[in-house]
């Protein structure tokens, strides 16, 4: 089932759909469904800004411990990597899903990768402002929006080249960050619901990816290729139902419909 695929990364109301629906896409469905969809609270919706490059993050490679605990059931755990540059942010996510995300001057456009279906799903910038996802290039490589900073306590005093832990609430959630500002990232992200709690624990960090690391969208090229924007012309499509329900569990296709 779609919703099992993965440990699928504020204002309610349509205002915050955009921002919203992006922080449930890059938790992932099953962690978004833990927490219940809850929005962050500097909400945008899709916007020309949304894709402009500051601020810049330096280039990097990071491999997460993902561990989901939902609420009255069992622990799971998946180990996820980064890779991110200034052009492309690619997430695998160690269960058959990858996600790349390209920026140029057109904007920032997602291409997924379904292992198991042998296919490319496209995602172009006018789909996504379709669907109202509002992509932070910031936030896209960090797990986290650094502009949510404000919204938490500083647990721990600012100390040149050392994480600095912060801890509070935003929306719904319980957050509890171990922030390292010189590689703009997580070492430990915890966020709690009643629903459940994810926890995200940095476990490599390289400013290149190692020769033996994976690269996202590697030995896809006799992958199909669809674009999510003829989604509505393939209802019956199997491949086609499973990224839709993807969709549905990040939130993005309430604000989409054929």
């Amino acid at each position: 089932m779609a919703a099992d695929r993965a440990l699928n990364p504020s204002r309610l109301g349509r205002r915050a759909l955009g921002r919203r629906a992006l922080c449930r896409w890059l938790l992932g469905s099953a962690v978004a469904a833990v927490l219940g969809g809850v929005a962050s609270a500097s909400a945008q919706t899709a916007n020309p800004q949304a894709s402009d490059p500051s601020p810049v993050d330096p280039d990097l490679a990071a491999r997460f411990r993902v561990s989901l605990t939902p609420r009255g059931g069992p622990p799971q755990v998946q180990h996820w990597q980064l890779r991110r540059s200034q052009s492309e942010i690619s997430w695998i996510k160690g269960d058959g899903l990858e996600d790349i995300w390209r920026r140029d001057r057109s904007g920032i456009r997602l291409l997924r990768v379904l292992r198991a279906e042998r296919h490319l799903i496209d995602y172009p910038a006018g789909e996504l402002r379709a669907l109202q996802v509002a992509p932070d290039w910031q936030e896209l490589g960090s797990l986290f929006a650094e502009s949510d900073l404000p919204l938490l306590h500083r647990e721990s005093p600012a100390r040149p080249g050392q994480p600095v832990r912060w801890a509070g609430r935003i929306g719904a959630e319980q957050v509890d960050l171990l922030w390292d500002a010189a590689a703009r990232l997580p070492l430990r992200l915890a966020r709690r619901s009643p629903a459940g709690q994810v926890l995200f624990e940095r476990t490599a960090l390289h400013p290149v990816a190692p020769a033996d690391w994976p690269a996202a969208g590697a030995g896809t090229g006799d992958f199909q290729r669809l674009d999510a924007a003829d989604f509505g012309d393939m209802a019956d499509n199997p491949v086609v139902q499973t990224a839709q329900a993807l969709d549905q569990r990040a939130g993005w296709r309430r604000a989409h419909r054929d």
